[in-house]
């Protein structure tokens, strides 16, 4: 049989085929024959798969059917084997949803969906890259920052806003490089200081924010690109390998040339503004892709208020080390002489973002805390050096409240929203699919002291399990990591010697730092534990949850991390309540053994409103690791239709906002039935379920340190 015939012979067969799957309707469509043909002439497999999809459509509906047959081939042109099966699922779908009619839609305009679908290739969205990006950006250095959407890309100096999605590029990697470049072109704005106090403070009283703002962000790109090249070789390849092919790189390249100054490693910002007359009738480049916006008046605002509440905080912990110092030298009763504290910088010689600090009162050093250090760092990043007021102790007096300062009660047993330590917060409507806004009222208190005799009464029952989980503890004290890329060390980093290596060949400057090291593991934690005081903790549960307390304090006390211990209850949406058993401040001393026996059952479970509440007093933190640990013995519930899905939503809800901010949440639970709800609001691996009551004292202290080693 000739070649010729047998093709006819195959088209009449696949044809014949066909229309019986379509009981004949494929056979009233017009160019069916043209159709067949480009069938024909597909791959085996791949009309293997249109013979097979066509029989399982018809059996659903033939006009769908004939339809699918008619265009198929032209998917098959367009897409690979999983895009025409997306294909075909969508159609599919919108005949379920919503007709034969919305079915047909989608085969009979393939080339629609392949537009949309390889679009969603290429697009790199927000969520895909945010957990990479929040652990990057910390590694960077620097006061943590959050990193968020926002309708510009800009930082605030607390956040950096960047796109919902970018796809900006034909490649995926690219889009998702792109995340990482321009996460990191903002977070040099905060490092290399371009948002300092003197700054802000020129820029808006002597500038015209409109006219020389957008030449001040032209210069600062320049400037800390060169920042970065000195800092971050391999960073700023990638930098250059999207700004060079640019359209708009000579005109990148003419500034950079007329800003020469800029490249100087003593260049600042205030370089830049010296610079912004010199550029006023130069025609503006093209923001570069991994460039933002600047906002001048939102940076301020955020700044001033970041300035007031780490002068306090430092002032007050001097105090507290003064305090401290005196008691130790026997000047208990004398006036403390507040300028006796003097302030030292050191540069650790890491180069990068590393920096220590040393502090020393009347002439001698004082041992410092990590959470201190970074306090200062942060600071320092504000003015470019320490205030000398802010290194004044504070008076003798409580901490400010950053929050707010409110008291009462309403005559219907709801809070006062106007009272003392009252906070509202927004509650999600699954119902509506919206939030509603300050919806919540919460009211922030102090745990009545318990019996005394709980906690040794605690500590002899268990003190086999407690020098167990002592000794655990002890082994993560004792554990050191791997430090790469080290100006001097305990052997050769052979990945950094290659690099420097090449680029000695490239004919750049070689790196020296080509060693490693070992360095015992820095703990950088910050944990919050939400204790359950709903009443269905009664009995058992209540004890549980306080000796596992007692015995994770004492464990605790030998890793120096910091953690606090709030517990939750309430009652409806008007009446929240948060209790303070111990505070990120407070010290595991007699008055915190007595909060934690004093624990008691009190009303129901309304678990959204506790979780935004603590998770915003864990942000005030500034550990790299934050933790939320829920102990609890049941599903979120409470009066008003807080239970089933709607409370369940917005208890995830109230999560996935954690997450967003880079806490990790976690749920350890008594519930049996937990499995039908913990997965969908904490993620598979977030939550342990504890079988048994007696198990949880050890169970808590077991997780808490797989967490966070």
């Amino acid at each position: 049989m000739s070649e010729a015939r047998q093709n006819l012979y195959n088209r009449i067969r696949i044809q014949k085929d066909l229309e019986r799957f379509t009981d004949g309707v494929l056979a009233r469509h017009d160019n069916v024959e043209s159709a067949i043909a480009d069938i024909a002439a597909l791959e085996p497999n791949a009309q293997e798969f249109v013979y097979r999809w066509t029989e399982l459509i018809g059996e659903s509906d033939k006009e769908l059917a004939a339809c699918f047959v008619m265009r198929s081939a032209s998917a098959f042109g367009a897409l690979e084997k999983d895009g025409v099966q997306a294909w075909i699922d969508t159609a599919m779908d919108a005949f379920d949803n919503r007709g034969l009619g919305a079915g047909i839609e989608v085969f009979e305009k393939p080339q629609d969906f392949v537009e949309r679908y390889s679009g969603q290739h290429l697009r790199c969205g927000f969520d895909e890259v945010v957990s990479f990006l929040q652990h990057f950006v910390t590694g960077l250095g620097g006061r943590e920052l959050r990193i968020d959407t926002g309708e510009s890309t800009y930082t605030d100096t607390d956040t950096l806003y960047l796109p919902e999605a970018i796809s900006e590029f034909g490649a995926l990697d690219d889009n998702s490089s792109l995340f990482k470049l321009t996460a990191t072109h903002l977070w040099s704005q905060t490092w290399y200081g371009t948002w300092r106090y003197q700054v802000v403070e020129q820029l808006l009283r002597h500038h015209s924010l409109d006219f020389d703002l957008p030449i001040f962000n032209r210069l600062e790109a320049i400037r800390l690109q060169a920042c970065i090249e000195r800092d971050y070789p391999g960073l700023a390849r990638q930098f250059s390998a999207f700004a060079d092919n640019s359209p708009h790189a000579s005109r990148w390249a003419e500034w950079r040339e007329a800003a020469v100054d800029l490249l100087d490693p003593d260049a600042d910002a205030t370089t830049s503004l010296s610079l912004i007359e010199k550029f006023h009738d130069l025609p503006l480049p093209e923001l570069l892709p991994f460039h933002g916006e600047m906002f001048a008046g939102k940076v301020r605002q955020a700044l001033f208020a970041r300035i007031e509440r780490e002068k306090d905080a430092l002032q007050h912990a001097l105090r507290d080390m003064q305090d401290q110092a005196q008691g130790n030298d026997g000047g208990e009763g004398d006036e403390p002489d507040q300028e006796m504290v003097d302030f030292e910088l050191m540069e650790d010689g890491e180069g990068g973002s590393d920096m220590s600090f040393q502090l020393s009162m009347d002439g001698e050093t004082l041992q410092m805390p990590e959470h201190l250090q970074e306090l200062i760092g942060s600071i320092m990043q504000d003015f470019g050096e320490m205030p000398e007021e802010h290194m004044k102790p504070a008076d003798l007096g409580e901490y400010a409240d950053d929050l707010l300062p409110q008291s009462g009660e309403g005559g219907d047993g709801s809070l006062d929203a106007d009272g003392k330590d009252v906070f509202t917060y927004r509650e999600w409507d699954c119902v509506r699919n919206r939030f509603r806004e300050a919806f919540c009222r919460l009211k922030e208190m102090d745990v009545p002291p318990g019996e005394e005799s709980f906690i040794e009464e605690t500590l002899d029952k268990h003190r086999g399990i407690l020098k167990s989980i002592k000794k655990t503890f002890e082994a993560v004290l004792g554990e050191s990591r791997l430090l790469r890329r080290q100006l001097d060390g305990d052997d050769i980093d052979f990945d950094a010697l290659i690099d420097a290596m090449i680029d000695r060949e490239m004919g750049l400057e070689m790196s020296d730092y080509v060693y490693t090291r070992y360095r015992n593991v820095d703990r950088n934690i910050a944990v919050m534990f939400m204790v359950d005081m709903s009443g269905s903790t009664l009995g058992w549960v209540n004890d549980a949850e306080r000796e596992s307390l007692v015995l994770l304090c004492e464990a605790l006390e030998m890793l120096k991390d910091r953690y606090a211990i709030y517990g939750f209850s309430g009652r409806t949406h008007k009446r929240c309540e948060v209790y303070r058993i111990k505070t990120f401040e407070d010290n595991y001393d007699l008055e915190t053994k007595q909060r934690i026996s004093g624990i008691k059952p009190k009303a129901y479970t309304r678990m959204g409103v506790a979780i935004r509440h603590l998770g915003h007093l864990l942000n005030l933190s500034r550990a790299r690791t934050k933790l939320l640990i829920t102990l609890s013995d049941g599903r979120p519930e409470d009066y008003g239709g807080y239970k089933g899905r709607y409370g369940i939503e917005d208890t995830r809800h109230a999560l996935l906002e954690l997450k967003r901010d880079g806490i990790h949440p976690f749920c350890i639970t008594i519930d049996n039935e937990a499995q039908e709800y913990l997965p969908h609001m904490y993620g598979a691996a977030n939550y342990a379920v504890i079988d048994e009551v007696e198990k949880l004292p050890y169970k808590v202290a077991d997780i808490y340190r797989r967490l966070t080693t």
